[in-house]
């Protein structure tokens, strides 16, 4: 998986980005949680949402494949975040 299988827009808060997959996908997050904490600190962990922080950005993941930065204001530095977090992801998705 890779970041341009999202499309992404600001967030309504303005503080925050939200990348959608393109299609419909299932994210395993108790798989998804022992590979992102190889680049991210796990915040939080269930069976809905996995919240992972990355720096100053917050990361939230759904098992939809949603994915939701927090604290980036820059469109660049949003991606850069979610692109690194999409990566560690491998084959997680089904």
């Amino acid at each position: 998986m890779e970041l341009s299988d999202y499309t992404g827009k600001p967030c309504r808060n303005k503080m925050a980005y939200e990348f959608l997959p393109k299609k419909v996908l299932h994210v395993d997050l108790v798989l998804a949680e022992k590979e992102i904490s190889s680049v991210a600190t796990i915040e939080m962990s269930s069976k809905v949402l996995l919240m992972a922080r990355m720096g100053n950005n917050t990361i939230s993941l759904f098992p939809s494949g949603k994915l939701l930065v927090r604290g980036e204001r820059e469109e660049e530095k949003a991606k850069k975040v979610a692109e690194n977090l999409v990566k560690a992801l491998k084959e997680r998705v089904l």
